[in-house]
């Protein structure tokens, strides 16, 4: 279909639902594509965009919508759920001591620490063009897997954040009490992805499942961005939502 800019991205063949495909897709276009900031384009203008029917595309959005991560508005159109609109705090808190101050008892596991080359958003957002340190950890309570979380440092940093170090710590306690670095500010965003194949095994859901991701790229004072992270939870285990200063806020983990 001409015009449709995004049928790349669309696996007509594959095992998961079109609609499915097409409300990931506009997840990760939210906050990023200039088309996809604070409303969303027509239903129209979405059947051209990714060359399916409008069948499809209202799928797309009332699953969207389920999970507030738009707001359907009957004659005015599709919006940005307020929860995923781009948010900015000044302060920065661990998921483990989210999770702790609910009254849970987590456990933190160190499930990966190498050297690799970052994902090309990554490299943007810690301006790099060489390898980064990456983490990657699991947290458990009794009742089972809360989340992942994986965090990339730039290479500079790598040195000073020894496995044994990362395995004890988590990332905001290691640039708070041993780096003692300041925080200028931490950009938050919200959305959805899919769970990778490690992800899947830790968390014991199907790979390619539905996940909520709320990335952090931390700017310390004098250091630049020094971080960049992001949490990963099964949909319905943690409600969080973006203050009026940019503050993100934990509602509940569940």
């Amino acid at each position: 279909m001409r015009n449709a800019v995004f049928s790349s991205a669309l696996d007509t063949n594959g095992p998961t639902p079109l609609y499915l495909q097409v409300g990931h897709h506009i997840s990760g276009l939210i906050g990023k594509d200039s088309r996809f900031m604070e409303r969303l384009p027509s239903e129209a203008e979405l059947c051209l965009m990714y060359g399916v029917s409008r069948i499809t595309i209202r799928q797309a959005l009332s699953y969207l919508a389920e999970r507030d991560v738009v707001v359907r508005q009957h004659g005015r159109g599709t919006f940005v759920g307020a929860l995923h609109r781009p948010g900015r705090q000044k302060t920065i808190h661990s998921f483990f001591e989210i999770l702790a101050g609910k009254g849970l008892s987590p456990e933190m596991t160190l499930l990966d620490y190498q050297m690799r080359r970052p994902p090309e958003e990554v490299a943007s957002a810690l301006s790099v063009n060489d390898e980064t340190l990456f983490i990657r950890r699991g947290y458990r309570s009794d009742e089972g897997p809360l989340g992942v979380t994986e965090v990339f440092y730039p290479g500079r940093l790598a040195p000073l954040v020894t496995p044994e170090l990362a395995a004890s710590l988590t990332s905001t306690a290691i640039l708070r009490d041993i780096f003692k670095f300041q925080i200028a500010h931490a950009d938050i965003s919200i959305g959805l992805s899919y769970a990778s194949p490690d992800v899947a095994q830790w968390l014991d859901v199907s790979e390619k499942s539905a996940l909520m991701r709320i990335k952090r790229v931390t700017t310390c004072l004098g250091e630049g961005v020094c971080e960049y992270s992001r949490l990963l939870v099964t949909e319905g285990t943690a409600d969080f939502r973006i203050g009026a200063d940019g503050e993100m806020l934990s509602e509940g983990v569940l």
